[in-house]
C-alpha cells in the first residue's frame, strides 16, 4: 500500500512544485509593488476564480437533489394548507419524516462538497503557496523586512503582520470588494 501511495504522490508533488515555480515566475514582476500588494492581488484573483468555479461547477446530482428537495418542500407546504390544522400538522410531520429530511440532508451535503471543491480547496492551496513563498526569511531576502507590515504603537509595542495573516485580511477585503463591484454593475446594467 505504501508503494502505491508513493507512486500516486510523486506526480502530485511534481505538479504542485511546478505550479509554485510557474506562479512565482508570473508574479515576480509585481513584486516591485511590494509583498502586500502581491498578496492582495493573489487573494483577489483566487476569489474571482472561486466565484467562477462555483458558477460553472454544478453536478447533475446537485441539480437533481435540489429539485427533489424543492418538490418535497412544496408537497409539505401544500399539506400545511389543509383546513384541519391537526391533520395538516400530521401530514407535514409524515412528509418530513418520510422524504423531506432525507432530501434536505442529501442536498445540504452535496452543496457542502461542491463548496469545498469550488471555494475552500483553491483558497487553501493559495494559502499554502503564500506561506511557502513569503516566509519571513524569503521576505527578508527579497524585501529587506521579515514581515509584510510592521505597526508601532508607542516606543515598546509593535505588531508584525505575517504573510498568512495578511492573506486572510486580503481574502475578506476581496470578497467585500467583489460584492460591491457586483452591486455597482447590477445598478449600472439595470
Amino acid at each position: 500500500m505504501d508503494d502505491f501511495l508513493d507512486r500516486v504522490w510523486v506526480p502530485i508533488e511534481a505538479f504542485l512544485s511546478g505550479a509554485v515555480v510557474f506562479f512565482d515566475t508570473i508574479l515576480s514582476p509585481l513584486e516591485i509593488l511590494g509583498p502586500g500588494f502581491v498578496i492582495f492581488f493573489i487573494a483577489f484573483v483566487v476569489v474571482c476564480i472561486t466565484r467562477i468555479i462555483a458558477r460553472v461547477y454544478v453536478t447533475k446530482r446537485y441539480v437533481r437533489l435540489k429539485e427533489d428537495f424543492s418538490h418535497w418542500k412544496e408537497v409539505r407546504e401544500e399539506a400545511m394548507k389543509h383546513p384541519d390544522r391537526e391533520k395538516a400538522k400530521a401530514l407535514a410531520k409524515n412528509i418530513d419524516q418520510a422524504q423531506l429530511n432525507k432530501a434536505y440532508y442529501d442536498y445540504f451535503f452535496e452543496g457542502l462538497l461542491k463548496n469545498l471543491i469550488s471555494t475552500v480547496l483553491p483558497i487553501l492551496l493559495t494559502a499554502a503557496y503564500v506561506t511557502k513563498i513569503y516566509t519571513p526569511q524569503t521576505l527578508l531576502t527579497r524585501f529587506g523586512n521579515e514581515w509584510i507590515f510592521t505597526f508601532w504603537f508607542g516606543a515598546s509595542f509593535q505588531v508584525n503582520v505575517s504573510s498568512l495573516f495578511w492573506f486572510v485580511i486580503c481574502l475578506l477585503l476581496a470578497f467585500i470588494l467583489l460584492a460591491i463591484l457586483k452591486k455597482v454593475f447590477k445598478k449600472r446594467n439595470g
